[in-house]
Order: structure tokens, then sequence, then C-alpha cells
């Protein structure tokens, strides 16, 4: 008989994904396993089993006794690239969610993953839309934003063209037309939007100074960082600091918009209130 495994389906794939997966992380596959969670015949496991040993030679193993593939100790990746996050999710009953939201330590699996939840930052879903639909059709917004700097919640009438994420919270980039510059206003300020399509599409009046240039140099300019460990470190020390950020030569490269570079070195930890360098691990 021949391979009854059509490789070209999306069905297939995901199976043969599967089997790289556990075979990967769980150091053992069986046919139990593709049964289980896809439906499929033991024969068509058996199949799928053999056709990703014709693809990746040597990646496992038949145990006889115990009636399963083990993995060897040199398998090789050969369709997926291994992710801990997602081996988490799959195996240890985490929230197979990147953010990790809704995860706590009482979730299955928590007694051996802790994985801290940070606050989240989210405007409303009434807020996000109409930001959304601003940056999609070309519209100016009037929004009531709280600002930090002033201490004051005031509207003002933007026009939006980009979104940016910091790692942590949403911010919509934009020209401010009453400061007639391009800014980054955080989603969650924002407490309310007036969206009207008639009112932002009218022009404007006596307002030729608040005309947005014709791009946003500091969103469409990339920049490169160079990153290497702190100076002040021991050479074990920076090693480890090279391995941790996978450096090549002690340098880490970062490219990144230019307009999205201080919340890079925020993220990274280098920028101090002073302007000096960090006494931390990288500069």
């Amino acid at each position: 008989m021949g391979n009854k495994t059509n490789d070209r389906t999306w069905a297939a794939q995901e199976r043969l994904r599967f089997i790289e997966t556990c075979a990967w992380w769980k150091g053992v596959v069986q046919r139990q396993d593709l049964g289980d969670l896809f439906g499929i015949s033991m024969a068509q496991a058996s199949s799928d089993l053999q056709r990703y040993l014709e693809m990746n030679p040597g990646a496992f193993v038949y145990n006889l006794r115990q009636k399963r593939y083990e993995a060897t100790a040199e398998m090789k990746c050969v369709l997926t690239r291994p992710r801990l996050d997602e081996a988490v999710a799959r195996f240890l009953g985490g929230d197979a969610r990147s953010t990790w939201t809704g995860w706590n330590d009482e979730s299955e699996g928590g007694g051996c993953v802790a994985v801290l939840k940070m606050p989240v930052r989210e405007a409303g879903a009434v807020v996000e839309r109409r930001v959304f639909l601003a940056i999609l059709n070309g519209l100016r917004i009037k929004v009531r934003y709280a600002s930090v700097n002033s201490g004051k919640e005031e509207w003002r009438w933007l026009q939006p063209h980009a979104l940016g994420h910091n790692g942590a919270r949403w911010h919509v980039r934009a020209w401010c037309e009453d400061n007639a510059d391009f800014r980054d206003f955080t989603l969650s300020r924002i407490a309310e939007v007036e969206w009207n399509r008639e009112a932002a599409e009218q022009p404007m009046v006596d307002q030729e100074e608040a005309e947005p240039p014709v791009i946003d140099k500091d969103w469409e300019d990339w920049v490169t960082l160079r990153v290497s460990p702190h100076r002040g470190l021991g050479e074990a020390a920076r090693k480890a600091v090279e391995r941790d950020y996978a450096m090549r030569n002690g340098v880490l490269k970062i490219k990144v918009r230019k307009a999205m570079e201080g919340y890079l070195r925020d993220r990274l930890g280098l920028t101090m209130a002073d302007g000096k360098p960090p006494a931390r691990l990288l500069e």
C-alpha cells in the first residue's frame, strides 16, 4: 500500500507539525495522540508518522516494548520553530495566547509554571474602533484626552495614521492640530472619540498652519541600535549576557522605527533620568 498522507493538504500538514512538536517537547509520540486530537484512524496515524520520518530521518525511533516513537537526542525541527510558550500552552495546560492573559497559578499546569500578570492597559472598545476606522479611512477625529504631562483632560483634533505597541500598551501616532506636530497618544488615556464622517471630512478652516507635513519623518525613518554588555561587568558576566540576548561578537543589533526608539530603550533599561548610562546589564 502507498503512503496515504497527502502532505499538500492543510490537515495533513497540521498533523505533521503536531508530530514534530510532540517529539521535540515531550520526547515521545504515540499514534493515539494523533487519533485523539485529529479524529483519524490508527492506520492514518501510522502513515503520518512514517511520512514525517521520510521528511526528517533519524528524528525518532520506535520503542517496540513501549509501543511508541521516541525522539532522538540529535533530532532537529524541519517544519516548525520551537517556542517554549507554545509548548507550555499545549502540554502544561496554560493559556495559549502569547500575552498569557487569564493564566495564573490556580490554572491547570500552574503547579510547575508561574507567569507574571501585568496590569492590562486597554481603551474601551468604542474608542479603539473609532481610532482604527480613522486610520483605515484617513479621517480626522476629535478626542477627549487625559494628558499626564499637563495634568489636564481636554478635547483636541487628531489626524491619526498609525498604531504603535511598546510591549505593554497601544498608542496612536497622529498629527495633533493643537500642537502642530506628530505625537503619540496612549489609547487607554482617550476617554471619548467624536467620530462623524461628515465632520471629519470637512476641510479645516483657517488652520493651514495645522496641516501636517507630507510624511511623519520619525515614523518613516528607521534606526539601528547596537546594544552590548555593560563595560562594568566581569568577563563571565559579559559572556552570560551575550548568550542571554543571542549577541553576535558581543553586539545585538535591533532595527526599529525612530518614533519607537525611546520605547525600546525604556524596555531594555537603556535610559536614565539623568542621561547617564544605566548601571545594569546593557549599554
